[in-house]
């Protein structure tokens, strides 16, 4: 009888508007998915001109203001600290990809990131947002150096997807702890996301009650299980790169290269404390989200 409820839940699920997208989520090679390892500084030089370039754009202008402002408040004092080496253009940075007023800028980033790796001089070409992918990437690198810890969240989406084995979102992955706010952004595809290289947001975001963790575009993941529109994923310790330095001429690459982070084997998961099996039908407040605040911070073992 249980299973024939569950079957009968996620069939309802699924009945999702004809018009829904269906989109393949596999390794997504044509995504820019630069990890600047070997040219941090040498990026870290060019950025500024870079960043004046997209500042050419008044609208990309008035935003970075506004978020560089946003910054300047948030900076932290007494009551946590940043990693050494982390500089106010990847604060703003992370208040701009949060911001939504007067409109929320990280769509329109995430398109042009999804395709921009077709190759290099499409990048060199095409992509507009080269200091900000720069200044995102490292604030996520600095915010989270190794897999020490893995973060239990959620993401949904409008689209549905075709998921293959071995993926990556292509794009910077927004999720969250609390699986109502998830979806809220969708029901098409739930998914249930174990991250390595996700970093809590919360502290530096505009939108503190989404309670974000952000994947960067490198992420790989293994399909651990997909039950209708429910899919699950966990990492599996690698960034994965089809490029690097491409700034500086590296070449796109016929097979990513993946780094492993061998602290991944031992980690120690973090989650709200209540791990999905289904996906949200409605907004219950309060529950999970008491929950985050009590467990955020309390570690426990991956089985």
């Amino acid at each position: 009888m249980k299973l024939l409820f569950l079957t009968w839940f996620f069939f309802l699920q699924v009945m999702v508007p004809a018009k829904v997208r269906c989109v393949v989520m596999d390794m997504m090679p044509n995504a820019f998915d630069d990890q600047y390892i070997g040219c941090e500084a040498a990026m870290e030089n060019e950025a500024p001109k870079l960043l004046e370039k997209e500042q050419s754009y008044e609208d990309f202008r008035m935003m970075w203001d506004q978020a560089a402002k946003a910054w300047a408040r948030k900076k932290p004092g007494k009551t946590y600290s940043l990693p050494t080496g982390f500089k106010d253009e990847y604060g703003t940075a992370v208040v701009l990809y949060t911001m939504e007023i007067p409109h929320a800028i990280h769509p329109e980033l995430n398109k042009n990131v999804s395709v921009a790796g077709q190759s290099r001089n499409y990048y060199m070409r095409n992509f507009h947002f080269k200091a900000f992918h720069f200044y995102l990437t490292r604030a996520l690198q600095l915010l989270k150096p190794n897999c020490t810890n893995k973060y239990y969240t959620y993401r949904g989406s409008k689209t549905v997807y075709n998921v293959s084995d071995h993926v990556r979102f292509g794009q910077f992955g927004s999720s969250s702890l609390d699986y109502y706010v998830a979806g809220d952004f969708g029901k098409a595809t739930f998914f249930n996301i174990t991250t390595c290289s996700g970093t809590d947001i919360t502290g530096l975001s505009n939108l503190k009650e989404e309670f974000e963790i952000l994947i960067p575009v490198y992420e790989k993941f293994e399909k651990v299980q997909q039950m209708a529109n429910l899919v699950t994923l966990k990492s599996t310790g690698k960034r994965c790169s089809y490029f690097n330095c491409a700034y500086f001429g590296g070449p796109k690459l016929v097979a990513p290269f993946c780094y492993f982070d061998s602290t991944s084997v031992n980690a120690t998961i973090i989650s709200s404390g209540k791990r999905g099996g289904y996906i949200p039908t409605e907004r219950k407040r309060g529950s999970v989200r008491g929950n985050i605040h009590r467990n955020v911070h309390r570690a426990r073992r991956l089985p």
